[in-house]
């Protein structure tokens, strides 16, 4: 089985590098099509989730799929950040932009700073108290001011509200962009990654739950779980690449024929779920 699992993420490695491959031209710093600093921060969240969706395969490539589960969530995150950073007009993707790259980040530095000023009042370690990393977290009280300046409490929730998870989708729920409104699906597998993170009772029980099946609905529900994780990440490449050349009104035509010559794969994967749904359901 761990050869096939190997297959399975070495040729999904190959799609999500093709999708890469056609993106890369807009991504570069010399492409003229964006707004130059729209580029770059969203360039940023895209390598981000091409990073993760790296690592994630080398998980899967292992059968780490519950490991692999706790990436695939901050890849869910930034894609669904990566589709509302790009909608708009013009001016409104500028906006959005600068609250995601420079005015959520400063609201993040108070915090931070406050939870620094924490642990250093409560703690006696030389250690810690001589950590110039630490000490520069710190802001001075004109700096938080300067920070808050023009924004009240109420008004810097709303805006974290806006960039929320559930608020985004709630957004493309309602959406006259038919492509967008599927998107209010992927809640399902972020909540259950959740319970993963955190590593709360669910969470725990579901990987007991796994482990106290005999060997055969072990083996299918493994292979089912990781082609469902294997085909997410495609499909999350494929999203990436339909939000960017949509935005710099270039055709994503291209996107097909590549999923096509992909269909062995497509289809092994398939394959996998319909055999655990078999020897689960008897289907």
């Amino acid at each position: 089985m761990e050869h096939k699992f190997k297959r399975w993420t070495a040729l999904a490695s190959h799609f999500i590098g093709e999708h890469f491959d056609q993106c890369k031209p807009l991504l570069d710093k010399d492409y003229a099509g964006m707004h130059p600093k729209v580029r770059f921060v969203s360039t940023q969240l895209y390598l981000s989730c091409q990073f993760s969706t790296e690592s994630s395969l080398l998980l899967l490539q292992q059968g780490q799929e519950w490991d692999s589960e706790i990436i695939n969530r901050s890849i869910i995150e930034g894609v669904v950040k990566y589709i509302f950073m790009l909608q708009g007009s013009d001016e409104e993707v500028l906006e959005k932009v600068n609250e995601y790259w420079e005015v959520l980040p400063s609201y993040s530095s108070v915090k931070r700073s406050d939870r620094v000023v924490l642990l250093l009042n409560d703690t006696d370690s030389e250690i810690i108290q001589d950590s110039q990393s630490l000490q520069d977290l710190k802001l001075e009280p004109s700096q938080t001011e300067s920070i808050r300046e023009g924004a009240n409490k109420q008004q810097r929730k709303l805006l974290e509200q806006k960039w929320s998870f559930s608020n985004i989708l709630q957004g493309f729920s309602k959406s006259e962009d038919k492509g967008l409104a599927p998107l209010v699906h992927l809640a399902y597998n972020f909540g259950m990654s959740s319970h993963l993170i955190h590593k709360d009772g669910d969470g725990v029980a579901m990987i007991w739950e796994r482990c106290t099946r005999d060997s055969e609905r072990q083996e299918v529900v493994k292979a089912a779980h990781i082609a469902r994780a294997i085909s997410d990440l495609c499909s999350f490449a494929e999203v990436r690449t339909w939000i960017l050349h949509k935005r710099c009104n270039e055709s994503h035509d291209f996107t097909k024929k590549i999923r096509e010559s992909y269909s062995p794969l497509f289809s092994e994967l398939k394959v996998a779920y319909e055999k655990f749904n078999q020897v689960e359901y008897e289907t």
